[in-house]
């Protein structure tokens, strides 16, 4: 699922900018000030494995924050 949203991200970067597919991912995101999608899904990966092994004391898992 990834590599699809990417696909699509690089694909809006380029058609905003007028980029060519031969301009680096990392130099497009820089421009406009984003990040790479793995960044952002790691970070909220993590957040739910925290929310999750936080849980309740009653042995119930954690509510949604």
């Amino acid at each position: 699922m990834r590599k699809i949203l990417q696909v699509w991200i690089n694909r809006g970067l380029r058609k905003i900018l007028g980029a060519v597919r031969t301009m680096p991912v990392d130099t497009m995101l820089g421009e406009m000030g984003m990040k790479r999608v793995e960044w952002g899904l790691e970070k909220k990966v993590a957040r739910w494995g925290y929310r999750l092994a936080r849980g309740k004391e009653d042995g119930k898992l954690a509510e949604e924050v």
